[in-house]
């Protein structure tokens, strides 16, 4: 079972235009011979929310400003179960099957390291500096001769991508206000992603105003409008 879910989630990362010149599967089978049955052919203790959280942390750290372990334990749980499948994902009953899939890469992830002789502990046994070194390395290519590359870059990838993309969604003030004319960023004493990149938000009524007036008069060239039967 999961074999085909991680199958199903390089096929469909792969289809995405995004994924598609980053993902390879070519390794899977040779993944799957080697240590299928040492990963996944008893219960795991590895919690695949604590993978997911320690990536975050390496991605966007709390240094002079918030970092992902700032807004814990609710961006991990949204990254992981609702942007990840809704989003990245598409949604659906198929994505349920995909999403099975990329958490046994997150269990990969951690667990892989001792059993291919880089390190005694897991990835989540390592201290901070090892885990972000590990994680360099596999962006780098660094476990083809392995056979376990293509597994845990999947679940680097993803982790690395989803992470980023949340925070810098402006978490947790990332959600629209249903039925609301403006949308209108709360006040916060806490710095979010969009106030580190010095993001002004949505357009409110004083800027739509201002824009308004800005162009009541202002000229159509020909060519310009789609509406002008000139074009």
């Amino acid at each position: 079972m999961m074999r085909q879910a991680i199958e199903q989630a390089q096929a469909e990362l792969s289809r995405r235009g995004f994924f598609k010149k980053t993902l390879q599967a070519a390794g899977l089978s040779l993944f799957f011979d080697r240590f299928g049955d040492r990963l996944y052919g008893q219960t795991s203790s590895t919690d695949p929310m604590a993978v997911y959280s320690a990536i975050g942390n390496i991605v966007i750290p709390v240094d002079q400003d918030p970092g992902w372990a700032t807004f814990e334990p609710g961006i991990s749980d949204y990254g992981l179960n609702t942007f990840v499948p809704q989003v990245l994902l598409g949604g659906g009953d198929q994505s349920k099957v995909v999403f099975l899939g990329l958490l046994g890469t997150l269990v990969a992830l951690n667990e892989v390291p001792p059993m291919i002789g880089y390190s005694p502990s897991t990835f989540l046994g390592m201290t901070e500096p090892l885990q972000a070194q590990y994680i360099g390395n596999i962006l780098s290519g660094q476990f083809e001769n392995y056979g376990v590359q293509d597994v845990i870059f999947l679940a680097c990838f993803v982790g690395i991508f989803s992470t980023r993309a949340v925070f810098f969604s402006n978490y947790p003030n990332h959600l629209a206000t249903p039925g609301a004319e403006f949308q209108i960023r709360p006040a916060s004493n806490v710095k979010t992603g969009w106030d580190i990149m010095g993001y002004r938000g949505p357009i409110g009524p004083d800027e739509e105003k201002q824009l308004r007036d800005k162009y009541a008069n202002h000229q159509v060239l020909p060519g310009m409008d789609p509406n002008n039967p000139y074009i």
